[in-house]
């Protein structure tokens, strides 16, 4: 494998192009048209949303390489073929990145803040590079929180293109206008169903790495519960899920989007139920939970590209 190939499988880049396509989507298909159809455009020129975007990448890859460093012991019993700090990359070189990538990360997330004149929005990628740090040396290794903050990790880079949209930030009675509150809507929703498959797959992949996390002494959900009673949980997260997009289905419907209906439908419950629900209650080896965490990924994506309705509808 070339240094380069390396790098970026050190970052995840199949993640960071989650991230980017859940932002563009988000900007271009909801917040945009909603803007628009009120007479308003947004606050972000597409200079200034590139930028943004630039900076949850950075931070989120500087995120997946310091927890990668932390997790080498953890990776030799899970994953030693796929590994790439100090078998290809040295830890040093890793560090250096993760510092190089946070501090441009950050100074690009006060660089858009200053130019729509809300200094202080800035601020959030700070968190999240701490959040990250901390997620990787202590977090993870503690029952549920570490799958708490990366949930909401995952869910903040959802909300973060609503914090720079001045129909939420500027005052009470912005966020109260029509085009306020069907942003905050409309964001929220994509949000929390951002936040329950998160939290779901990261349970889903304490149960596949149960051994090497054992032999680190983290204290995970599957560790401590046990795999069945931390199956209970995840199938009730998973129905919690069900029933959000059941309900919105049924709104969706009630506002003649059959389109749409049928999407969700097909390619998110279905699979959600059929290849994630079901697959879950019978697994028990590695490769069974692996699997289950790919179809995750699948749903995530079918998800994401549900933005696009919001602008075709």
């Amino acid at each position: 494998m070339t240094l380069i190939a390396a790098f970026f499988r050190m970052i995840r880049y199949p993640n960071l192009i989650y991230i980017a396509l859940t932002q563009l989507l988000l900007q271009f298909c909801v917040v945009a048209p909603v803007l628009q159809k009120s007479g308003l455009e947004p606050s972000l020129s597409w200079a200034h949303f590139v930028l943004l975007c630039l900076s949850t990448l950075m931070v989120a890859a500087g995120g997946y390489i310091i927890n990668d460093y932390f997790d080498i012991n953890i990776d030799l019993v899970n994953k030693p073929e796929k590994m790439v700090v100090e078998k290809i990359i040295n830890r040093r070189w890793a560090m250096a990145w993760h510092t190089m990538l946070n501090m441009a990360g950050v100074s690009l997330g006060f660089l858009v803040a200053f130019k729509i004149g809300q200094f202080y929005l800035g601020f959030i990628q700070v968190i999240c590079t701490m959040l990250l740090w901390f997620y990787s040396t202590s977090f993870k290794r503690q029952v549920i929180i570490g799958n708490v903050v990366i949930s909401l990790l995952t869910a903040l880079s959802v909300v973060v293109v609503g914090f720079y949209e001045k129909q939420i930030y500027e005052s009470f009675e912005a966020i109260l206008s029509p085009a306020g509150r069907k942003l905050i809507q409309i964001i929220g929703i994509y949000a929390l169903f951002a936040f329950l498959l998160s939290m779901i797959r990261e349970i889903v992949k304490d149960m596949e790495d149960m051994i090497g996390d054992s032999k680190d002494g983290c204290r995970t959900l599957p560790i401590v519960w046990g795999v069945k009673k931390t199956k209970h949980f995840t199938m009730g997260l998973i129905v919690a899920l069900e029933v959000l997009l059941l309900v919105l289905m049924v709104v969706t419907f009630l506002r003649e989007w059959y389109a749409a209906v049928a999407y969700v439908g097909l390619f998110v419950v279905f699979p959600l139920a059929w290849f994630i629900q079901r697959p879950l209650a019978k697994a028990y080896q590695p490769e069974h939970y692996h699997s289950i965490s790919t179809w995750i990924k699948i749903v995530m994506l079918t998800g994401i590209l549900s933005m696009v309705f919001f602008k075709i509808m």
